[in-house]
């Protein structure tokens, strides 16, 4: 797993790439959790997601309950995928083209 920053600052624009299987999920809550707490409005961009698992589906609704403004944008085929197996609709509905 990687984590691009693609724009920093309070409206900050990350790429999460790669996997986020439980074997990153460690590294990426706390990538993210500094992320949080270092912009105003947080967007991750997913496209280059390629594999994911329920360890990252937890990752990913975690930051959707924080007190923060978080959008998800331009889920990768894997992600679509397993949060469609899984039948998470209030998640798919958080997804930006």
């Amino acid at each position: 797993m990687t984590i691009t920053t693609l724009t920093n600052g309070p409206r900050m624009r990350l790429e999460v790439s790669g996997d986020l299987t439980i074997a990153e999920a460690a590294e990426a809550r706390n990538a993210l959790a500094l992320a949080l707490t270092t912009s105003e409005t947080l967007e991750l961009d997913l496209g280059a997601l390629e594999n994911i698992d329920i360890a990252g589906v937890q990752i990913l609704l975690a930051l959707l309950l924080e007190n923060h403004p978080v959008s998800l944008k331009n889920p990768s085929t894997a992600l679509q995928r397993v949060v469609s197996l899984l039948r998470l609709d209030a998640l798919q509905s958080r997804f930006v083209q």
